[in-house]
């Protein structure tokens, strides 16, 4: 089967690009895309068929890099035709629009367009009111495409009950839940050290300050103990701006670490005594699953995707304030044999239910399908 990735960006090491990758090496797929940063992103991406589109004239436009780039990938997607494929799998908003002028598409769905639904709110209170109405606008214009485009994708996978509550409620189409995996094997216990790890992009709704007020509390409590946070940061404004308020935010105890390689971030999962995860109702999070791989619980807010993949007291812990996970921290610090007795329930969970081999298995067979009636059809 000839199969065309289709995605904006490859340029972190997050869940997203982790799909991305499992599937591009199983079907040895070419992948299609705006923007390629080998020194951000998974080293394995270098052994792939990459295909970088020719920068636009939107791209030019004196309007800001995100937005002119943003402008730039939707003309791209809308309008290009591509060929000598069987299927085309799309990832991550503008891509699906691959769709306008191509066909079978299967969509991976990770999430509607957050800035355009369930965050539209959230991000409008951030922004001036000449801000304000530029964002209206693009808003506007984008869910005028994205409404003609999407009744036309011949299938729908997402990665979570969270994700497919968004694609019912905003686009009005069905979708089957295909877990991500992951890959257990690489994941150890070393030990169980006086520190707790929060791995994540450094963004606004990642929200490192619901983590950092978390630990201020446990440490009235507990001396000793270290929060390790670690992520990478994209140079949009917006996050340049966010990463010097967290690093403000950080004591003699809180340290970030900035753009770790994977064989670094496998050390601080086997060494933590817990993960902790706070982001705004996140579609899915693979932070939880790597946490459980890592035979460490993780405490994360109780929303989005982590209420599917953590059971609360048995493998980590679902709460509703800073001062709800400070407590349970306080728990894990005090009660060092039920810390491990969680994680090994995690680990155990994470090789029943969350492996690549039912993910791909399940996709393969579905693109089979969508060939086939193509060429019947």
């Amino acid at each position: 089967m000839k199969l065309i990735v289709t995605t904006p960006f490859i340029e972190s090491r997050g869940g997203l690009e982790r799909v991305i990758l499992k599937i591009s090496q199983h079907f040895d797929a070419r992948i299609h895309c705006i923007s390629y940063n080998p020194e951000t992103t998974f080293p394995e991406f270098a052994n792939l068929d990459i295909e970088m589109a020719k920068p636009g004239l939107l791209s030019k436009l004196p309007l800001g890099k995100r937005v002119s780039t943003a402008l730039d990938a939707g003309n791209h997607f809308w309008n290009i035709k591509l060929d000598d494929y069987d299927l085309i799998n799309a990832h991550q908003t503008p891509a699906e629009w691959i769709r306008n002028r191509n066909s079978p598409v299967l969509w991976y769905c990770h999430s509607p367009n957050r800035e355009a639904f369930d965050l539209y709110k959230w991000r409008m209170k951030r922004r001036t009111p000449l801000q304000k109405a530029i964002f209206w606008t693009s808003i506007k214009a984008f869910k005028h495409h994205e409404f003609q485009v999407v009744p036309k994708i011949e299938y729908l996978f997402t990665n979570s009950q969270n994700s497919q509550g968004r694609i019912k409620k905003y686009l009005r189409k069905e979708s089957e839940i295909l877990y991500p995996g992951v890959e257990t094997e690489k994941f150890s216990c070393r030990a169980y050290e006086k520190f707790f790890f929060y791995p994540s992009r450094i963004a606004p709704e990642k929200e490192l300050e619901y983590a950092i007020e978390a630990f201020r509390l446990f440490s009235r409590d507990a001396k000793g103990w270290k929060l390790i946070l670690a992520g990478s940061v994209s140079d949009r404004s917006e996050h340049q701006v966010y990463l010097k308020k967290i690093k403000s935010m950080c004591g003699e105890n809180i340290s970030i670490k900035m753009n770790l390689s994977n064989k670094e971030l496998l050390d601080y999962y086997s060494r933590c005594s817990a993960v902790l995860y706070t982001p705004v109702n996140e579609d899915f999070g693979l932070v939880p699953l790597e946490a459980m791989a890592s035979s460490k619980p993780c405490l994360a807010r109780q929303e989005g995707g982590p209420r599917e993949t953590i059971n609360n007291g048995i493998d980590g812990f679902l709460v509703s304030s800073p001062q709800q996970m400070a407590e349970k921290m306080l728990y894990l610090a005090e009660n060092a044999e039920q810390c491990a007795l969680m994680g090994k329930a995690g680990r155990d969970k994470v090789k029943r239910q969350f492996t690549w081999s039912n993910f791909l298995d399940r996709f393969e067979e579905k693109a089979k399908e969508l060939v086939e009636a193509s060429k019947t059809g």
